[in-house]
């Protein structure tokens, strides 16, 4: 089996268990909670889709300028996802401490976050070790 498809089974089986932990992390809040949360973050999901968009048309836009290059390229576009996805966890975490969401609500985000951004890494260090 190809390292790569070995990598994307690890995403999908981490994003859905991030997911399950955040789903299961709504529980904990009340309705008041649950509301004041959907509000804080509307229009970071605006922003936050406009943010993975550049991130592709970048991706691209460095692979046409350096086509005979893709390894340099790659890594350019790991080292800026790395870097979105810290600034965006870094926002999240302190819009829910603003919002003033429960301890136990953020520790929940923060280890779905992490077992989210474990499989990105790991399904990324498959493809590299592939080239």
């Amino acid at each position: 089996m190809d390292k790569s498809v070995i990598g994307l089974v690890v995403f999908i089986a981490a994003y859905i268990g991030g997911r399950l932990i955040s789903e299961r992390a709504l529980k904990i809040l009340n309705e008041n909670q649950k509301a004041k949360l959907v509000d804080g973050f509307s229009k970071y999901r605006i922003f936050s889709l406009i943010g993975v968009i550049a991130l592709v048309i970048l991706h691209f836009a460095v692979q046409s300028l350096m086509p005979n290059s893709y390894f340099a390229s790659f890594h350019i576009f790991v080292g800026i996802l790395v870097l979105y996805l810290l600034l965006s966890s870094l926002y999240s975490y302190n819009k829910l401490k603003n919002l003033e969401m429960p301890d136990k609500y953020i520790n929940q985000f923060l280890l779905s976050t992490l077992v989210q951004y474990i499989g990105i890494f790991v399904f990324f260090g498959f493809l590299i070790n592939r080239q």
